[in-house]
This record gives C-alpha cells, sequence and structure tokens, in this order.
C-alpha cells in the first residue's frame, strides 16, 4: 500500500511539472500527449519488472534487480556513515571503500569483461540516489526512471525536430510507440539514461552548429561523460557522423558525402596508428575481447536466445564479418530461429522496419543540403552501431536492446526521406493523424 501511494505521489509531482515547464511546450504536439506517453511507460515498467520477477527468478542476474539490490548496498552506508554515502555516489575515494561496501555488490564490478570503462556504476549510483525518496520501493524508481527516460526522449524530438518539418506527430509516435523503444526505454535499465545522454548531446552539437555558446558546449560535454561511463561504445559510433556533420557544416562542402569519407579516412587512421601509442586503445584488440567476453557469457548463463558468431582475430576478420554482423542487427532473428516472446517481437518489429524502409524508398522526396548532412549522420551512426553490436553481441534479446539508439536515427532518417504529403494524396484518411 506504501509503494502505491509513493508512486503515485510522485507520479503526480512529474505529471504535474510536465504540465508546467516550458520545455514540454511543443506547438506540433499537445502537451498532454507528454503525460499520457509518461503514464504508458509507467505502465510498462511496472510490466516488465513483472516479468523479471516471474522469469529472472535469480535477482542475481536480472538487470532490473540485481544493479537495484547492489544500490541497497551503497545507499546503506548513510545510517552508519553518511560520509562513505556521499563518497561512493559521487565516485570519491573509491579504492579506501572497496572492503566496507564495493566487494559485497555483485555487479559493481565485472571479472568477466574487460571494458575500459564500467558501466555498472551509473545506474547503482541512480538507484542509490533515488532510495533517498523511495524508502526501497522499486516502483518509485521505476517512475523517476520513466522521467529520466522521458526527458530524453523529447530531448531527442527536439533536436530533429527543425529537420523533420510537418512531419514532428510522425516522429513522436515513432519515439513513443515503437515496441522495443516503448519497452526497454521504461524499465530500470541503462537505456533511459542514454536516452538522457543521446538527447543532450544531439541537441547541443546541432545548437553549436548555429552558434557557439558556452553552455552549450558544457552541455555537450557533460553528455559525453555520462556516454562514456553508460556505453562507451556508442561515442566510438558517433565520432565518424559527428565529425563528418562538422566538416560539412563548418567547410561548406557542396558534396555532403565528402565530410563523411574524410571522417572514416581519419578514424581508419587512428585505429591504425592509437595503439603503437597506447597499447590499451587497440580499437580491433577490444572489440575481439568484448565478443569473446559475450561468447563466455553466453555459455555459461545459457541465454535461450544465443546464437554463434564468427570470431575475431585481426582486423581482416573484422572487414569480412561486417556484412554478416549488419545483417545480425538489422534482419535476424529469421522467424524460423524464434523461439521465445522476446525474439518473436523482435523478428517481427525488424519486418515493421524493413516494410517502413520501403515506404520510405517509394515515397521517397528530394533533399536540400542540409537535410541531406543529417541524412548521412543518421546512417552512418547506424552503420557503426548496427556493426558494432553485431560483431560483439551473439544474443538476439541484446541486439534488440543494444541497437535501439541507431534505431531511432534510423527511423529519423526514413522520415527525412519520407515525402508525407505524397502519402497523405494518395491515402486521404491518413491527414486527421499524420
Amino acid at each position: 500500500m506504501i509503494e502505491f501511494l509513493l508512486s503515485t505521489f510522485y507520479f503526480a509531482i512529474f505529471c504535474f511539472i510536465i504540465s508546467k515547464i516550458a520545455f514540454f511546450k511543443e506547438n506540433e504536439i499537445p502537451r498532454f500527449w507528454f503525460i499520457v506517453l509518461f503514464g504508458l511507460k509507467v505502465i510498462v515498467s511496472i510490466f516488465l519488472t513483472f516479468l523479471y520477477s516471474k522469469y529472472y527468478t535469480n535477482r542475481d542476474t536480472a538487470d532490473i534487480f540485481k544493479y537495484f539490490d547492489d544500490s541497497k548496498i551503497m545507499f546503506d552506508a548513510i545510517k552508519t556513515n553518511p560520509f562513505d554515502y556521499l563518497k561512493m555516489l559521487f565516485g570519491i575515494d573509491n579504492t579506501s571503500l572497496n572492503n566496507n561496501y564495493y566487494q559485497h555488490m555483485g555487479n559493481w564490478e565485472r571479472p568477466r569483461t574487460k571494458d575500459l570503462f564500467n558501466d555498472t556504476h551509473i545506474i547503482i549510483r541512480f538507484n542509490a540516489f533515488v532510495h533517498l525518496l523511495s524508502f526501497g520501493n522499486i516502483h518509485v524508481h521505476n517512475v523517476f526512471i520513466n522521467f529520466i527516460s522521458l526527458l530524453g526522449l523529447t530531448t531527442i524530438f527536439k533536436a530533429f525536430k527543425p529537420f523533420l518539418q510537418k512531419k514532428e506527430k510522425v516522429f513522436f509516435y515513432l519515439l513513443a510507440l515503437i515496441p522495443s523503444i516503448l519497452f526497454w526505454g521504461s524499465g530500470l535499465l541503462k537505456e533511459s539514461i542514454i536516452f538522457f545522454a543521446l538527447g543532450i548531446f544531439f541537441l547541443n552539437i546541432f545548437k553549436l552548429t548555429k552558434q557557439f555558446k558556452v553552455i552549450d558546449l558544457a552541455y555537450t560535454l557533460i553528455a559525453v561523460l555520462i556516454i562514456i561511463y553508460t556505453k562507451f561504445y556508442l561515442l566510438v559510433a558517433l565520432s565518424i557522423p559527428v565529425l563528418g556533420y562538422l566538416l560539412n557544416h563548418y567547410f561548406s562542402l557542396k558534396k555532403t558525402f565528402i565530410g563523411y569519407i574524410i571522417s572514416f579516412t581519419l578514424f581508419i587512421l587512428t585505429i591504425i596508428i592509437t595503439p603503437f601509442i597506447f597499447e590499451e586503445l587497440d580499437f580491433i584488440k577490444r572489440i575481439a575481447i568484448k565478443q569473446q567476453d559475450f561468447s563466455r557469457f553466453v555459455l555459461i548463463e545459457g541465454a535461450t536466445s544465443g546464437f554463434i558468431i564468427p570470431e575475431l582475430s585481426e582486423g581482416v576478420s573484422l572487414l569480412i564479418n561486417i556484412p554478416n554482423a549488419l545483417l545480425n542487427t538489422l534482419v535476424r532473428p529469421f522467424i524460423w530461429e524464434c523461439n521465445a516472446l522476446f525474439v518473436w517481437l523482435c523478428a517481427f518489429e525488424n519486418i515493421a522496419v524493413l516494410a517502413l524502409i520501403i515506404i520510405a524508398i517509394v515515397f521517397r522526396k528530394k533533399m536540400n543540403n542540409a537535410q541531406k548532412n543529417i541524412f548521412y549522420f543518421n546512417l552512418i551512426f547506424v552503420f557503426c552501431l548496427f556493426t558494432l553490436i553485431g560483431l560483439t553481441t551473439p544474443v538476439f534479446g541484446a541486439i534488440m536492446r543494444y541497437k535501439i539508439p541507431g534505431l531511432i536515427l534510423l527511423l529519423s532518417s526514413l522520415l527525412l526521406l519520407l515525402d508525407i504529403q505524397k502519402i497523405k494524396h494518395k491515402y486521404p484518411f491518413l491527414k486527421k493523424i499524420l
């Protein structure tokens, strides 16, 4: 009962905030749509928590619960030593706190992986902070994480809206209702924090190309820091399109693909040269290690949606397997590979996305240089991200989650290409909703 009352109380507060602050005021989107989406996300988070409690009975391996449980250890420090709690919350003097706290957490350190940056700390700290207001009730955490997710999706909407004139409603529908975005972006998971960081990053990068402001640069750097400690590979995937976009913008290149060719060339040169200077930043070796870590995890945990991917060893093997990696991320699982509900959902969503690609090509329109620049920006990010995921991830369920940021930009590109007026003319009944 207390959990219900607390969750309802915080939900009402956030609804009030949505209804009042200017951030959620959009001429094309009624404000109450954001409140409805927030409520839908909270409902989905409750459903997702129920699914995890029913089908993932081992809390030590269930993503929603394992970070929540670890955060309790961090929060409990406030009862005996509040300064230790604050140190852990802000990452101060972590070494001295290991024996009393970190070694009792199951996921603070990840011995099976060798990532440069540990991506579990940020979600554990988020939960430890919300414990101040939740009294240990997990659905209160669901309410807070979904407000963060809503902020992120709204910021992404604002970032791409200038390029999608007269298509804002369709873009909102896609951000709100695409199953994987709604499902995984509503749970007590890192995806919501990723949405938040990417939204800040995209919005302020685009602002900086219009007018340089120190505050926009500061927001961009904060977003980069969050991305580094949430999903570092996203920053790797962003590096090529961001550089290409900036080259096209500041040098006013007539052929927009030139900037991206230059950025690709610089990226390849960087991954060739960097290992001679910093051995730990050997990109190809890191990709191979990541793949081996994931394959080892599948063998140990026995993931039901796991499959075999070719082992990577050096640069040639990576290049050879790029087409297969893209196939795994964009198209698979095939219908005959589906053996669980989530895998079936993944397959049907892939079919829907492929259908949208065909529709966008059939009803395509000409784009101006600014639209082409963002179109290439999106597609190159999708290519980089989907390739990295396909090379390293041998689990369909994980692929579905990891590719969500790329899926958002892929949908944005399809909308850029799509001529909405042609569709409305051919199918007049769509005029009311589009």
